[in-house]
């Protein structure tokens, strides 16, 4: 068969003999499509196709640059479509149906909470649901992808909740990738806590976040937890969350952050948190080149809590309290020790803004009892602009009960601060190279 769409022509064998999951899903599709069509719902721009027969194909190919991304369009015609997609779904190939084709219009106005749900649970593995360029989607429940490598293209599209306490977009099966999507919760009352009122909430494995935007989120802005891991989150944005900007915690393992950007948060820019009542703690995740512009409470980077934790090229500025903060954390918070954490080179402008917290620009603090935070290395940082009255720009603190191991301190030049440079009560544990203070050598500290 040939589609008439601008899309272009894909190349599709027809399966001889589709698995019976197979048959069921596109069973399942086929209802809906035929339900779209029965109430006169359209896919603006997308033109029919009639099925192929057996053995039959499409001329062009996968790649194509007429086709989006490489992939084809699902026709509104409910034969054409049912059978096209059951083409595409058994030969593998990936297809991208318009949200419109399930009642989503994205006009703003209309709630469009039953026209996505319905497209994320009738669509196959391997689909990926476009949102229209310069469509706003309202939602009033939370949004659950529970069918795993489904893809959501938005760009240039925003999705809206209208409901704080509902108001995720929960990334709820393995494989999931979300692109060029703006999330917003615009009217928010308070801070919230739960996941259910994070922006995007990730709690599956192998999710990847490319170039998505949240501005406004009730509780953290992006949220990985439930012991996810494989993520990759790419040059993702969050602005006035009230909560942490990025929030990893619940056993999250093995993902990368790449160049994220965070803005007026609520509380952490970009944080790692392992809390014992999870059972385990964060492992393994690297973030790359964050940017932290202010925070209205809370630190800019941080490991609280973790194994094998990497920061890399920070730039951090204008936070209410450190800029860079490694540790553990007590009552009421109860979380793990860090262990094997990494700051690796960048800058922190106009730390510890304000007076009621002293934690300067640097603060790496034992403070949950029976745990030993060890083996954390900063280096590679210029500092300038902490609050003068902050007691010191880098500090290393430990509370009674709490243990510090192998702290190393190194290479650190530090502007127009604080009162001191360094200070630490336990000097046997920490090291120190490297240090300037308003280009003044800072007497080094043997430590271990």
């Amino acid at each position: 068969m040939t589609s008439s769409t601008a899309a272009g022509p894909l190349v599709l064998t027809w399966p001889a003999s589709p698995s019976t999951a197979t048959r069921l899903r596109l069973g399942s599709l086929a209802l809906a499509l035929a339900a779209m069509a029965a109430t006169g719902v359209s896919a603006t721009g997308v033109s029919p196709v009639s099925g192929p027969a057996a053995g039959a194909e499409v001329a062009g190919a996968p790649g194509d640059p007429g086709t989006p991304s490489g992939r084809g369009w699902i026709a509104p015609t409910v034969g054409g479509a049912a059978l096209a997609v059951g083409a595409a779904v058994a030969g593998g190939s990936a297809w991208q149906v318009p949200a419109s084709l399930f009642g989503a219009v994205g006009d703003g106005v209309h709630d469009d909470t039953a026209g996505l749900q319905r497209a994320l649970d009738t669509l196959p593995a391997g689909s990926t649901l476009q949102l229209r360029d310069g469509g706003t989607y309202l939602h009033s429940a939370i949004l659950t992808v529970g069918t795993r490598d489904l893809s959501i293209e938005g760009t240039g599209a925003t999705l809206v909740a209208t409901r704080e306490e509902a108001s995720a977009l929960h990334v709820a099966a393995p494989g999931v990738t979300v692109t060029g999507l703006t999330l917003t919760t615009p009217t928010t009352t308070k801070r919230w806590d739960g996941f259910e009122q994070t922006k995007v909430w990730i709690s599956a494995d192998d999710a990847v976040l490319r170039d998505v935007h949240v501005n406004g989120s009730a509780a953290a802005g992006i949220g990985i937890n439930d012991g996810a891991g494989g993520f990759l989150l790419d040059h993702v944005t969050v602005t006035d969350s009230r909560a942490d900007g990025i929030h990893i915690t619940g056993r999250a393992h093995d993902g990368r952050v790449v160049s994220p950007v965070t803005t007026g948060t609520g509380d952490d820019g970009v944080a790692v948190v392992s809390y014992m009542k999870d059972g385990g703690p964060c492992e393994r995740v690297t973030v790359e080149s964050p940017t932290v512009n202010g925070t209205t409470w809370g630190r800019g980077v941080s490991v609280v809590g973790g194994n094998d934790i990497t920061y890399t090229d920070v730039a951090v500025h204008d936070t209410d309290a450190a800029g860079v903060y490694v540790g553990s954390e007590g009552d009421p918070y109860f979380t793990y020790a860090s262990v094997g954490v990494l700051v690796d080179g960048g800058t922190v402008t106009g730390a510890n803004t304000n007076a009621e917290k002293d934690h300067g620009a640097v603060l790496v603090y034992a403070g949950s009892s029976g745990t030993t935070t060890s083996d954390v290395t900063v280096r590679g940082l210029t500092i300038s602009g902490t609050r003068t009255s902050s007691p010191w720009d880098a500090g290393v603190l430990a509370d009674p009960g709490a243990q510090l191991e192998r702290i190393d301190l190194s290479d650190l030049a530090i502007s127009a601060g604080a009162k001191e440079p360094f200070w630490t009560n336990e000097p046997a544990q920490v090291r120190t190279s490297g240090l300037t203070d308003d280009d003044a050598a800072v007497p080094d500290q043997s430590g271990w």
